[in-house]
């Protein structure tokens, strides 16, 4: 469960993130160029007052 930072109720979760015009979502990388993606994109939004959080269906691909 995600709580909003702004007013303290719970969180919807598991909205996918689109560009808008098309049917691509967004792919979070490592830097450079061609690296392995870190998973897929999605969204929380707070039914309150609509503050949107995104967050990564995985994170267990994250290094430091």
């Amino acid at each position: 469960m995600r709580e909003c930072i702004r007013c303290t109720k719970e969180m919807i979760e598991n909205y996918d993130v689109k560009v808008e015009g098309a049917a691509y979502g967004l792919k979070i990388t490592k830097p450079g160029i061609f690296k392995e993606s870190l998973g897929k994109v999605h969204c929380a939004v707070c039914p309150e007052c609509g503050y949107i959080e995104f967050y990564l269906e995985d994170a267990s691909k994250i290094t430091k």
